[in-house]
């Protein structure tokens, strides 16, 4: 199961120097809507971009719905973090990924 997810906002990238004003407006929007999803969520800001991270067990379907509803995320990423090791661990790490998701391929 994915642990977080990239979200992908529009408009609020043009905003110019009070840009960081419209993302964290945004990170509270989408803390507020994550209140109603059963599960403990950290939403936070990294290098222009804002992730979801989840702990322990949650509802993926409900979390997607609660993140679909915020004004202002025009896309909903579901990402695994892996810890830079280098080039040749994160392809086996990407193999890995791909042959538990897809078994019979």
């Amino acid at each position: 199961m994915y642990k977080s997810f990239l979200i992908k906002y529009a408009e609020i990238a043009i905003k110019g120097k009070n840009r960081y004003l419209f993302e964290d407006a945004l990170v509270q929007n989408i803390r507020y809507h994550l209140e109603r999803v059963e599960g403990n969520f950290q939403v936070r800001k990294e290098n222009g971009r804002i992730y979801v991270d989840t702990e322990g067990e949650y509802d993926y379907d409900d979390t997607v719905a609660a993140l679909q509803r915020v004004f202002g995320i025009v896309g909903i990423c579901p990402v695994i973090l892996i810890e830079d090791e280098g080039f040749d661990k994160l392809c086996e790490e990407v193999i890995r990924h791909v042959d538990e998701t897809y078994p019979d391929k």
